[in-house]
């Protein structure tokens, strides 16, 4: 049996250019969808952004909260989330407001955080 460099040749050819091609391949599905996807992770950094504000505002309430969530909650794209997040707020506000009997500090609190609540879904609710 004659040795045929020519054959062994052609065949290291073809399995070096098989592998570069498939790591090119590898390479290029790993780094387009990150390309692809930078406007989708652009949105969700913002959405995220909003989220943390928001339950900063609700957390602490001010004129500035009030706006805050005013501002966002007035957006067609997160009216119903945000309102429903600001109703489901009040409600376990207003659960805690009703077993406190005694603790008129804790009481007053809680109060004022419940009428922050409706006076921030009045809000976005007329804007």
């Amino acid at each position: 049996m004659k040795f045929n460099y020519r054959n062994k040749l052609t065949t290291s050819a073809l399995l070096l250019s098989t592998v570069l091609l498939s790591a090119g391949l590898l390479s290029a599905m790993f780094t387009l969808p990150a390309q692809a996807n930078t406007a989708e992770q652009s949105e969700e950094y913002t959405i995220g952004v909003m989220v943390k504000a928001l339950d900063n505002a609700i957390k602490k309430p001010s004129k500035n909260s009030l706006e805050l969530i005013s501002h966002y909650g007035t957006d067609s794209r997160y009216y119903v989330m945000i309102r429903g997040w600001l109703v489901q707020e009040l409600q376990g506000v207003n659960s805690q407001l009703n077993t406190y009997r005694s603790d008129d500090e804790i009481k007053a609190r809680l109060q004022a955080k419940s009428d922050f609540l409706t006076q921030a879904i009045r809000r976005i609710d007329l804007e």
